[in-house]
């Protein structure tokens, strides 16, 4: 039996799967898509680090108990998958199941692939967000955790906000594009919990779809930050963040040629690049920023390049205007001294 990649075992184990991306967000990947990048038809679309980094939800098509494995794949230079690392990992699981890939793993063979290179365990935020996104694609309830969270929304007064479960409001920020009710309360409240609650809840919003009255709502939070006598840019890179799952929108495109108007700090720079990339295929914001960097974050311009460059729907964009005559002289600078350190 040939198994060569990922999608090979989980079919030929007669298993259904779903698989999500936990790099800079979380972020569902379809099986068409996933079978191309196996096939090395095309980029894998979001790296970090030069990595994938994959969560992967299997059960038997006969029902059954859920696995998940949580893959960090490495890529080559044009963002492909390594084909030898998941060769590696699928020959470490076959191993694990005795030749049988049709065998239930048990926990200590679980355990054991844990133990592999191309294992990671996520941070417990995206690993919540994980939890309460996969129980709604597979039409589960959700948490334990999820009605004490909403009856603190709906009586913050009447409840303790210390007894909230993260995996809670994890469930919560799920479920805001889909349950309108639920929106406009989490609207209504938010600006007055407590500031632990409103930063976590915050930060789980930043890995799902927002409907569009509340991620406004949060842009328009941006600028009564900027309206104080000393703004918090970590605030404003927070509140940028919570609509990262979020197609672009005019308040937030008009937001940010805002912010990079203003020279910001270090927070938003790196918010935009860790969470907002897809912002940046506007060419005239891409080359304000990377402007940005060069002139007045150098220590961070060779980093946070390489990462930006790595990006399929970023590369070409960056490539192109690599040698552009127009470019300001800091940013000319910024670039010649890569292709210097490239050359060694």
């Amino acid at each position: 039996m040939q198994i060569d990649t990922l999608s090979d075992f989980l079919t030929q184990a007669g298993t259904e799967f779903r698989l999500f991306d936990l790099g800079r967000r979380l972020q569902p990947l379809a099986h068409s898509d996933f079978a191309a990048i196996e096939a090395g038809q095309r980029p894998y679309p979001w790296p970090l680090q030069r990595h994938a980094w994959l969560a992967v939800c299997y059960w038997q098509q006969q029902g059954g108990q859920p696995y998940v494995w949580f893959l960090k794949i490495p890529l080559d230079e044009r963002g492909l998958f390594n084909n030898a690392a998941v060769k590696h990992f699928l020959a470490a699981l076959v191993e694990q199941l005795g030749g049988d890939i049709h065998a239930p793993l048990t926990e200590e063979q679980q355990q054991n692939l844990a133990d592999t290179p191309f294992t990671f365990q996520p941070p417990q935020d995206k690993l919540a967000a994980f939890h309460a996104r996969l129980s709604l694609a597979l039409e589960h309830a959700p948490s334990a955790f999820y009605q004490g969270a909403v009856d603190y929304l709906n009586a913050p007064a009447r409840h303790n906000w210390q007894q909230l479960g993260l995996q809670g409001l994890a469930d919560v920020a799920a479920r805001l594009h889909k349950d309108d009710a639920l929106a406009r309360r989490v609207q209504q409240q938010l600006w007055q919990l407590p500031a632990p609650v409103q930063q976590a809840l915050l930060t789980q919003c930043e890995h799902h779809p927002l409907p569009a009255a509340l991620a406004n709502n949060i842009i328009t939070a941006i600028s009564a930050e900027q309206e104080r006598g000393e703004p918090d840019e970590e605030r404003i890179a927070l509140l940028l963040r919570a609509t990262a799952g979020c197609a672009p929108f005019r308040a937030r495109s008009a937001k940010l040629s805002s912010l990079m108007s203003l020279n910001p700090g270090q927070p938003v720079l790196l918010a935009l690049a860790a969470r907002l990339w897809q912002e940046l295929t506007d060419e005239t914001l891409l080359l304000q920023y990377l402007t940005l960097l060069a002139e007045h974050h150098g220590d961070l311009f060779n980093g946070l390049f390489a990462e930006l460059v790595s990006v399929p729907a970023l590369r070409p964009l960056i490539l192109a205007n690599l040698h552009n005559p127009e470019l300001p002289a800091p940013l000319k600078q910024a670039f010649g001294n890569l292709f210097a350190a490239s050359r060694g």
